[in-house]
């Protein structure tokens, strides 16, 4: 390689030599010719002579310019036979681009790397083409460059992507990261501003975009109606320029095989053709024998039914012999009775894993070399699969999501196809993944034949609770107010709302919806299910009536503990010195409200235990019941506690508030109502020596009122907490969506999040054979996207609102205060 680089240089230098040498020749035969013609009388030249010297020096030029043209013929020879580092040798180059710092960047076809040479050939660098992460798979790159900032960048033309190469990630081989997709790319380059120029061959236009230090794209913009740009350059005045191959020999046709079809017997071809890709879809073989009438009738009906342009795309050839000339010549006169654009030959030899795919024109004006690549799909994965397209879709991929949906709306879409097998007694045999029978499940269908009749009953029972919900008893006050604070009531009503959903005979419009209405089933069939376990579990070995002897224990201790709070509140607490008259009177007030309280707790004890055991039962009803019901009787068993709170808070906010007015009368100042502001405002002398008597005996009592707003604030909180962490809960059961989630565990494929092609082995003179990989949604993106919507009952102030409202001495209420605005 040494040698090779080392005589291209010589012959570089022979060439700047020569051109120079041509060109001073033609100056000084133009200058020479007149003035030695002119002087005869010298004797020195004659005019033949003149005449004869010009004719040799055209000669040599002539010379000069063949030997330039050899010259520029043998460069190309020279570069094929530099060595590829892995051991192979370009079979052609496909994008090279040359640095700042003088090193040499080279691509070849088929060739998975990205080669750094010297100026002298020497191999610095070579970067593997491969995509780390949960995605992981190599690319192919079509062209290269490098920006500014010294970063690679390739055109990924298979998969329709830009990659950058990042040298300052954490791995010490760097990583490659997408940072736009397009349609197919084939051309990239950097202009004067620092922008990545992107030549997209199929789309007909270039892009142009910046990368922020986050390798997001800047400034997106492209220049549409190009025909078929192949390399991009920038222009001296900061446009760029292109190049257009001479002929249609470059097109790429992307050919997508089901994978199950590839020991099918020889026949035809079925599937979809999409134009704006150059890609035929395969569906379907179709075996011999057979006839094209019957054939093209079947794909009318099943055109009407789907939707979709179901054709005969070309042949399949299955040779189990070595050689089969009248079956391939047959195979070839078939395009004359499918009239198709072009017609795709595929055929297999024997056992061998590597193909022979070929197109054949019908126009005689068109010829056409594509190359082409076969992409093997799962068949099966793909019918199945739901393609979810990415959120952050930006200007360059959203097209690209576009083109992939396509071709698993065609699969999907083609379910009447698939409907047909090999013992069907149909004048069609076709292979498929249904081809030996049909996927079905006994248990599914009579679970689909007695859903009806009890999707029926469970209508008719949820349209007599409805309207018992909806009467008019119900909306009165006391029963009202009821049923909007306590979270029992919201979550029955929650519940009926899904059942309401599950039992509607209206059926799924798209794969959301259907994907909802399982969600809901599996949610409501699992906490229905826990209900049981837990009913199960309190109705066992007297559970119920344990709890019951607790409960009398443990409401008595909170009241003794309580009362000893007090009492330390009334001494000095931690020290400190308050104004005992108050302190004596706040006191007493809540030791007197304790004392009712366990009277009223020792009035309701023999009931306890009743009381229990009815509500119990609810639990059959799910999980998040219970849950609720566990919730509303905290809140009763301590609402002396949030009596308390209540008392403190108002005797703090009235002070808080007596104070910040009086604070404004020393300033001459008052608030005004109206115009909602601070005003000035003259005083007489009566009421500034009032307001400061006030204020003083305010200021004063504040300290004690303060303590005893705390503790019982904390107190509050505790409980408040205790309920906000069972809502939770009830939410995470509610909103969760546990049969998308055992979907992806079980079938990952089924939710797909996009795909990755794997490169195969590959032959000489042999298409490009890649394998199309369904990358599965992740457990974050199922859980956004699926979760179902909830009630929330508990209080969404933010942070600083809640804050203010405790330092303030405003009420925190633990249950959804509708008149109130939430931040």
């Amino acid at each position: 390689m040494d040698t090779a680089l080392e005589t291209s240089q010589q012959k570089e230098k022979l060439l700047k030599a020569l051109y120079t040498l041509q060109l001073k020749s033609n100056t000084t035969l133009q200058t020479a010719s007149p003035l030695l013609s002119s002087q005869q009388g010298m004797g020195m030249v004659t005019e033949l002579q003149v005449q004869q010297l010009a004719d040799k020096t055209k000669t040599l030029c002539r010379d000069l310019d063949d030997i330039k043209n050899l010259l520029h013929y043998r460069q190309d020879e020279l570069v094929r036979q530099i060595p590829n580092p892995t051991g192979s040798r370009y079979g052609c180059v496909s994008g090279i681009h040359c640095s700042r710092d003088g090193s040499i960047y080279v691509t070849a076809e088929a060739a998975p790397w990205v080669h750094v040479l010297s100026s002298t050939g020497q191999v610095l660098r070579s970067l593997p083409c491969w995509q780390t992460g949960r995605e992981g798979g190599s690319f192919l790159p079509e062209d290269v460059t490098v920006t500014r900032a010294g970063m690679v960048a390739v055109a990924d033309m298979i998969n329709g992507a830009v990659w950058v190469f990042n040298p300052h990630t954490t791995p010490s081989k760097g990583e490659w990261i997408k940072i736009g997709k397009l349609g197919s790319p084939r051309g990239v380059g950097v202009d004067s501003t620092g922008k990545i120029l992107v030549a997209d061959y199929a789309q007909g236009q270039v892009c142009s975009f910046a990368l922020d230090h986050a390798f997001r794209t800047l400034n997106i913009c492209s220049v549409p109606n190009l025909q078929g740009p192949r390399y991009v350059s920038p222009a001296p005045n900061g446009g760029f320029v292109v190049s257009r191959p001479p002929r249609i020999a470059g097109m790429v046709l992307k050919v997508f095989f089901p994978s199950c079809c590839s020991s099918a017997e020889s026949g035809i071809l079925i599937g979809r053709w999409i134009p704006e890709q150059s890609s035929a879809v395969i569906l379907a073989v179709v075996h011999f024998p057979f006839i094209p009438v019957q054939v093209k009738q079947y794909l009318r009906e099943v055109q009407q039914v789907t939707k979709v342009s179901v054709s005969v795309l070309g042949s399949w050839n299955n040779s189990k012999q070595e050689k089969e000339e009248s079956l391939s010549e047959f195979l070839e006169d078939l395009g004359t009775i499918f009239s198709h654009e072009p017609w795709i030959q595929i055929s297999k030899e024997g056992d061998s894993k590597f193909w022979n795919c070929s197109t054949l024109q019908k126009q005689p004006d068109n010829h056409r070399e594509e190359e082409i690549i076969l992409v093997y799909y799962d068949q099966r994965k793909v019918m199945l699969s739901h393609l979810h397209p990415p959120s952050d879709t930006a200007d360059l991929g959203a097209e690209d999501a576009s083109k992939l949906s396509a071709i698993f709306n065609t699969v999907a879409s083609s379910k009447v196809l698939f409907m047909t097998d090999r013992y069907d007694d149909g004048p069609i045999k076709m292979t498929h993944w249904q081809s030996d029978g049909i996927e079905a499940s006994i248990i599914v269908e009579l679970m689909k034949q007695a859903s009806v009749p009890a999707c029926m009953l469970l209508t008719f029972l949820l349209s007599l609770v409805s309207g018992v919900c909806n009467s008019r008893v119900l909306k009165f006050w006391p029963l009202s107010f009821l049923w909007s604070k306590l979270s029992t009531c919201e979550q029955l009503g929650h519940r009926l709302q899904h059942l309401q959903v599950i039992s509607s005979s209206k059926k799924a419009q798209n794969q959301t919806q259907l994907m909802r209405k399982a969600n809901i089933f599996v949610s409501l069939l699992i906490d229905v299910a826990l209900g049981i376990l837990l009913m199960s579990w309190l109705y066992r070995k007297n559970q119920i009536g344990h709890l019951a002897d607790t409960l009398i224990p443990v409401a008595d201790h909170v009241a003794e503990e309580l009362q000893d709070l007090l009492q330390w509140l009334m001494g000095a607490p931690a020290g400190l010195k308050m104004n005992r008259a108050l302190d004596q009177v706040l006191g007493r007030f809540f030791l007197y409200h304790i004392h009712l309280w366990i009277s009223y707790i020792h009035l309701m004890s023999p009931f306890i235990e009743m009381i229990l055991w009815y509500v119990g039962l609810s639990a059959c009803l799910g999980l998040t019941v219970a849950l609720c019901i566990l919730s509303d009787i905290i809140a009763l068993l301590t609402f002396h506690i949030y009596c308390f709170y209540v008392y403190g808070a108002r005797l703090y906010c009235l002070k808080i508030y007596g104070l910040s007015s009086l604070w404004r009368l020393f300033r001459g100042k008052k608030w005004n109502v109206l115009r909602q502001r601070v005003d000035s405002c003259s005083y007489d002398l009566d009421q500034l020596f009032i307001g400061t008597l006030l204020f003083t005996i305010l200021l004063f009592l504040l300290p004690t009122t303060a303590l005893y707003y705390l503790v019982f604030t904390l107190l509050c909180l505790l409980v408040v907490i205790v309920q906000g962490l069972i809502h939770l809960l009830v939410d995470l059961i509610d909103s969760l969506p546990l049969y998308s989630i055992i979907l992806r565990f079980c079938r990952s494929y089924r939710l797909a999040a996009g795909v990755k092609f794997r490169v195969l082995e590959q032959q000489d003179g042999k298409p490009l054979r890649l394998l199309m990989q369904i990358n599965p949604l992740s457990y974050g993106s199922v859980v956004q996207t699926y979760r179902l919507p909830t009630y929330s009952c508990y209080p969404k102030d933010s942070w600083t609102s809640l804050c203010k409202k405790l330092f303030l001495g405003e009420l925190i209420y633990p249950w959804k205060h509708k008149g109130e605005k939430q931040d």
